[in-house]
């Protein structure tokens, strides 16, 4: 049995239970999409593929008193592709997400995999210690949540997070990480410390302004003593009524890789009209000309939604976003939500 399969049946079997009748005291929702895509990729030649996704999620809780509830949450997918030239394959079904959480009044606690996303940046997140998701992906995609032991206490205008993560691949090591999140009237402050098992430690911050009803200010930092190195990113966002959107991102990353890659610049524009968003972006590494240069299109109606992205990679043949074998990418893909 596929864990798609099985994760299900056990949020099913909860919301079975005796005594979890279909009472205010028993809550049980279970919801998912299918997507249908066509990717492809250019490199030395043009690899392209058609790929059948199911994705489902499901939730159950039990209110044990008035503040007192005992759940399970899951996120799991799988899928059928198919390469062109190749035969159809199956994709061994992923969890995204499977974790119990007990609820006491302001505390929650949480054991399982689970997606704990942090900070405040689009592009780049210095302070996303516990996940470190990929930004900016061609088409929006779910990431697999990390195995985690989570303690989280929440008020009216403040959360302090406490998250022990368990090793995942050979080269990950079990980490501490704790924020703590305070709201002031119209700014978000947020403070980040981690320590990993090989005793290296990173301490963070960020902050998050919207100025007016029009412009959102925010900027984030991780400093890494034991190696001398920092990553910062600043960003602005403006938003001209319902219907455009602009964003800028700068930042620099003390860990990347090349040193040509350490400094980036990052414009987004996005138009709503009706159900239809295009939208265009620019990443920019200026130490050797680098660019990523995207485009996108969104079609959302009620439980349907049609987006088309393209990307493609240009600059300098020296430029380190020249290294790869990677030329230019596209996808579009349907997907109905049920």
């Amino acid at each position: 049995m596929t864990p798609i399969w099985t994760v299900t049946l056990l949020a099913t079997a909860i919301a079975a239970a005796p005594g979890a009748r279909a009472d205010e005291a028993t809550r049980f929702a279970l919801s998912g999409e299918l997507r249908l895509a066509r990717e492809f990729q250019q490199a030395a030649t043009t690899d392209a593929r058609t790929a059948a996704q199911l994705q489902l999620r499901a939730d159950a809780r039990r209110a044990l008193d008035a503040q007192t509830g005992l759940g399970l949450h899951l996120d799991a997918q799988t899928a059928l592709q198919r390469r062109d030239g190749d035969a159809q394959t199956a994709t061994p079904g992923r969890v995204n997400e499977l974790y119990a959480h007990l609820d006491l009044a302001d505390w929650q606690l949480a054991a399982g995999r689970r997606i704990v996303a942090w900070d405040v940046g689009q592009a780049f997140r210095p302070n996303d210690v516990v996940q470190r998701e990929e930004r900016r992906p061609l088409l929006p995609t779910t990431p697999q949540g990390r195995a985690v032991l989570q303690a989280e206490r929440v008020d009216a205008d403040s959360a302090t997070s406490l998250v022990a993560v368990e090793p995942q691949g050979e080269a990950a090591e079990r980490t501490l990480a704790w924020r703590h999140f305070h709201r002031l009237g119209t700014l978000d402050a947020h403070l980040h410390a981690d320590w990993r098992q090989d005793r290296h430690a990173g301490l963070g911050a960020a902050l998050a302004w919207v100025a007016s009803d029009a412009v959102e200010l925010h900027a984030s930092t991780r400093w890494q003593p034991h190696l001398a190195r920092h990553q910062t990113l600043a960003g602005w966002s403006w938003t001209g009524g319902p219907d455009l959107t602009l964003l800028a991102e700068a930042w620099h990353d003390g860990a990347a890789a090349r040193r040509a890659a350490q400094r980036n610049l990052y414009l987004r524009a996005s138009l709503k009209d009706g159900a239809w968003e295009p939208s265009l972006d620019l990443l920019w590494q200026p130490r050797d000309g680098g660019r990523s240069l995207g485009a996108g299109l969104r079609w959302s109606g009620d439980r349907w939604r049609v987006e088309a992205a393209w990307r493609r990679l240009g600059g300098p043949q020296t430029a380190a976003m020249r290294q790869g074998p990677l030329r230019q990418n596209g996808a579009i893909a349907a997907t109905l939500a049920f």
